[in-house]
Order: structure tokens, then sequence, then C-alpha cells
């Protein structure tokens, strides 16, 4: 017998303590909650498309409402930077990105600071005179086994001093802060590797 989506739902039995009731839902909805449960993808769920680190972030669109029929599972397209419906060419470079570890977080403000398990900050302000960032958690950083690459993006830059700090007892090259310069020539950028046993972030190549 072959699945027939518009017909055919995954029968469930939902615990509500007192007793037990039975519900449906659309197998591809399930298939997919299941890879995120088990921590195969990052998935998002929503009626609308994320908006950071799209390369590395599953989209599922629900339909309404959700237990009528299938959801769309949608992938970033670095081609057209856009998100489309999932096809086997976007899983193969949805899979190699998150194999590799990178993630990225946009840094547009002052005073911000980076979430653990970031490859990539990209600083991304207007004509900045003074930026203050604070890196992650040491030891929830090196957990990760992610280098971390900060770059200056931002645009009008003269002289733009970027000022990192730590959240806790590490250090920077056993400084308490450290500075990076801008300039309208040559945009800043560090790539920091996560010491435990050094209790610092080493800057490396």
């Amino acid at each position: 017998m072959g699945y027939t989506p518009a017909t055919d739902f995954l029968a469930l039995l939902r615990n509500t303590g007192g007793g037990v009731r039975t519900e449906q839902m659309p197998g591809l909805d399930w298939v997919v909650a299941a890879l995120a449960r088990a921590g195969l993808i990052n998935l998002v769920v929503s009626a609308t498309a994320p908006t950071t680190n799209q390369a590395t972030t599953a989209w599922f669109q629900p339909a309404s409402p959700s237990w009528s029929a299938e959801g769309i599972l949608w992938l970033w397209n670095s081609a057209t930077l856009a998100y489309q419906v999932a096809i086997p060419a976007l899983w193969m470079n949805f899979l190699n990105i998150t194999a590799s570890g990178y993630s990225f977080q946009s840094l547009n403000n002052t005073g911000l600071s980076i979430t653990a398990g970031i490859s990539l900050a990209a600083i991304q302000r207007a004509a900045p005179a003074a930026t203050a960032i604070t890196l992650p958690n040491l030891a929830a950083q090196a957990a990760t086994g992610k280098k971390l690459q900060i770059v200056d993006f931002s645009t009008s830059v003269v002289n733009h001093t970027i000022t990192l700090t730590v959240p806790d007892s590490a250090t920077i090259m056993q400084q308490s802060s450290w500075q990076l310069l801008s300039t309208a020539v040559q945009l800043a950028g560090i790539t920091l590797q996560p010491s435990v046993d050094l209790s610092a972030w080493v800057i490396v190549p």
C-alpha cells in the first residue's frame, strides 16, 4: 500500500495525565520534527522564514491548521539568497555546511554579545567610531569545538575601534580586553581559539 499524504496520517496516542486521547499528524511533519528532536538538523517551525543563520537552519512551514495536511520544508539556497522547497541538491549543501560547523552572527549595534557556537561574527554598522563586543563564555565555545572569527564588515569606515571583552574569568592573550582598529583601507579581523587549558582566547592565523 502506498502512502498518500492527502489521506494518510500518523495515528498518535497522547497522554493527557488522566487518560489517553487519539490524535493525527501528517507524516512529513512527524519525520521533520523527529530529525530536529534527534539533533540532526537546526529547525525553525513558523509561518514565516527565519531571518538569521539561514544557511544552517531548515524552515518548516506547517499547514493551517497544522493537523489538516503536510507542511512544507524549505532549505536555504545560497545562490539565490532565498529559501526554496527542499530538494536533494539543497540537502547536500545544507548538510555539508552543517557538518563543517559554520554558524553566522551579525553584529549591527554596539555592546553586543557573541553567542556560543558562532564561527563567524561580522560587525555590520554604518560609519561606526567605536564598537564594544563581548565574546562568548570560553568553556561554552570550547565545548562546540569551533574557532571564532570576527570581521569588521561595516560601511563608511574612517577609524573604527573595536573592543573585545570577556564575560568570565578568561583572558584574551593574557589581557582582559583586546582592541582592533579598522581604517578606510583595511578593515579589521581576528581569529580566536578558545583554550580551556590556558583559560584564554588565543589568536590563531
